[in-house]
């Protein structure tokens, strides 16, 4: 998505200003199907075992019920993520990154 799409700065400025995970959870059941929350759900789950590097993609689609081109999505992402995000979700999902 361009950063610039008309709407999504807003969006997410709204969801900064949620002051427990209860006041954005109701926030996203406003504004997510429950399809589209578990994508979300799914990509979350996908890159923080891929970026633990502990289990095989095809052990990952199994375990979580995705396919491979989620999976590959995913994996392609993390690719090209800086610096700067890959300290963010060491901090944020306790985890170091594998080498």
């Amino acid at each position: 998505m361009d950063p610039h799409t008309p709407g999504w700065e807003e969006f997410l400025e709204l969801c900064s200003k949620a002051k427990s995970t209860e006041e954005l959870d109701r926030l996203f059941n406003l504004f997510l199907t429950i399809e589209e929350k578990e994508l979300l759900a799914s990509r979350y789950l996908i890159i923080k075992e891929l970026s633990l590097g502990q289990m095989t993609q095809r052990k990952l689609a199994k375990t979580y019920k995705v396919s491979i081109a989620q999976i590959t999505r995913g994996s392609n992402a993390l690719k090209v993520i800086d610096k700067t995000l890959k300290t963010f979700l060491e901090k944020h999902l306790n985890f170091r990154w594998r080498r």
